[in-house]
């Protein structure tokens, strides 16, 4: 198999749950199903990853045979092929969790539809080399997450977090699609590679002459950045985060604040790599890129002082999303190689933190059935592996060595200091909030006494997944200067290649 055409199999089989469901009425064949279908497209992964890093130039995918501009092309550079392993490895690892954390909920099969649907959606995000076809992918990602925000339909929160997420996140994609309304208008293409070629000047096939750019991409860009800010949650668009990520499933959280918010970061990743470098952009790249700096340092500073007064545990691990999500557009904005270096790095250590810190969580919020801080007192000594694992999380995610996360905070240090060292006292400090946040956690869970006894055991399934993701975190944490010279730098210069970038897609046509 192709492994550009990842997407289709887990919305294949999407599709094909609810009604093998019906015609199959076991859980296990359903869970079975889930497994099988997130291991198999975690295969193609590996494979997709494997080969981006094997060739010079992009990867290139024509569906139907209609190559660009005309045509939907996936164009999968280092960067794009990271970004769809980690996550097709997540869901996988979060697809096995969930077995155990749904053992007493109705309607998994529903469940696990929406869940594989929001696989592909991601998958074909970061695969796509269209910007019409990232608006399609952002909203199946969407709807899907609408639905699984919404899964405990019983209860009252949930179903009220999952409608206002979905407001307040349709009202982003509204603002995206009319931003490629501007765009094809102005410009005449939505292929990122086409897009690229004309500010360049570069002759490409089918297209046509370009006027003056700068108006166009400036309206274009105010709403694309609206809309991103909405779905990486950055101040000030951040407010529907907590809600929907804390009243989700567990596994749910997980996924949403590991990987789904990615999609607003890696939105602007592709649109500044389209941008950068076009001198008569140059002064409209600078202000977006300031919007962003001042924007994320916002997020981080409000974030981690609204985490050292939550009483609901999840919405703590919410607000941490929050924070560093401002780490990573801080990030973004600086608009250097050392910034793109530091924002892949620590996309890819938060997802693989927060989906441990999250499913970690989880589990205590499975055994004792409540979300509050107080209430969890005294159930860490209960369960030592699962708290460990919390640590292990709460230590990579504060930036201690020897974790991941230590690594990519050092990354995002350096790019900082080359701007201001305002942003370094930011990051340090913002650090410390969310360090006492998560001691206060872990305070309740080991040292204070119960307020009542509860029966409660760790699941060996349950702590299997968790054990994998901390011992990730401590070995990629060791090995981090040599996953940076080899995965992260070669995905640094290939996004940075734009020229490459666009002659994959001219040899592609060409053939």
């Amino acid at each position: 198999m192709n492994p550009l055409i990842l997407p289709t199999v887990p919305m294949a089989f999407a599709f094909l749950l609810p009604l093998l469901s019906q015609m199959i009425k076991s859980r296990r064949f359903v869970n079975a199903y889930a497994i099988v279908v997130t291991g198999l497209t975690l295969l193609p992964a590996s494979k997709l990853l494997l080969e981006a890093y094997s060739s010079d130039l992009p990867l290139v995918y024509a569906f139907g045979g209609w190559s660009a501009p005309v045509g939907i092309v996936y164009e999968v550079d280092r960067f794009g092929a990271l970004m769809t392993f980690v996550t097709a490895f997540l869901m996988f690892l979060i697809a096995i969790y969930s077995i155990k954390y749904l053992e007493h909920d109705e309607g998994v099969e529903w469940f696990y539809t929406l869940y594989l649907g929001l696989e592909a959606g991601l998958l074909g995000l970061f695969m796509t080399g269209d910007a019409f076809n990232l608006f399609v992918m952002l909203e199946v990602t969407a709807i899907a997450s609408y639905g699984l925000v919404m899964f405990y339909t019983e209860e009252g929160y949930p179903a009220y977090s999952g409608v206002r997420y979905a407001i307040i996140s349709s009202i982003g994609t509204t603002m995206y699609f009319l931003a490629l309304g501007v765009l094809y208008y102005g410009i005449g293409t939505l292929n990122f590679a086409d897009l690229a070629a004309k500010l360049r000047g570069i002759p490409f096939p089918v297209s046509s002459p370009l006027g003056d750019p700068v108006t166009t991409m400036a309206v274009v860009l105010a709403l694309a950045t609206w809309a991103f800010t909405i779905k990486a949650a950055i101040v000030p668009n951040h407010f529907w985060l907590p809600g929907a990520h804390s009243s989700a499933p567990s596994p749910v959280s997980a996924v949403l604040s590991g990987l789904v918010v990615n999609a607003g970061i890696y939105g602007f990743m592709r649109f500044f790599m389209v941008t950068g470098g076009v001198s008569a952009l140059a002064k409209l790249n600078g202000v977006v890129s300031l919007i962003l700096i001042i924007l994320g340092a916002v997020s981080a500073l409000l974030a981690s002082t609204a985490m050292l007064v939550q009483e609901d545990v999840k919405r703590i691990v919410a607000y941490s999303t929050i924070l560093n999500m401002g780490y990573i557009a801080m990030a973004v904005g600086v608009g250097t190689a050392d910034g793109t270096r530091a924002a892949i790095f620590h996309m890819l250590n938060h997802a693989l933190a927060k989906a441990l810190l999250f499913l970690a969580v989880g589990v205590f919020i499975h055994s004792a059935g409540t979300r509050k801080v107080s209430e969890l007192a005294g159930l860490g000594k209960k369960m030592p592996l699962t708290t460990v694992s919390l640590a292990i999380a709460t230590v990579s995610l504060v930036g201690l060595p020897p974790t991941n996360v230590f690594f990519s905070k050092l990354l995002l240090y350096e790019a900082y200091l080359n701007v201001s060292p305002l942003l370094v006292v930011i990051l340090v400090l913002t650090s410390l909030f969310a360090l006492a946040s998560y001691m206060r956690m872990l305070y309740w869970l080991w040292v204070m006494k119960p307020a009542k006894e509860l029966s409660v055991k760790e699941s060996p399934l349950m702590v299997a997944v968790l054990l994998s993701l901390a011992a990730i975190c401590l070995v990629s944490g060791v090995l981090s200067p040599v996953i940076i010279e080899k995965c992260i730098e070669p995905a640094v210069g290939q996004i940075g290649n734009v020229e490459g970038y666009i002659k994959a897609v001219m040899l592609y046509v060409g053939k």
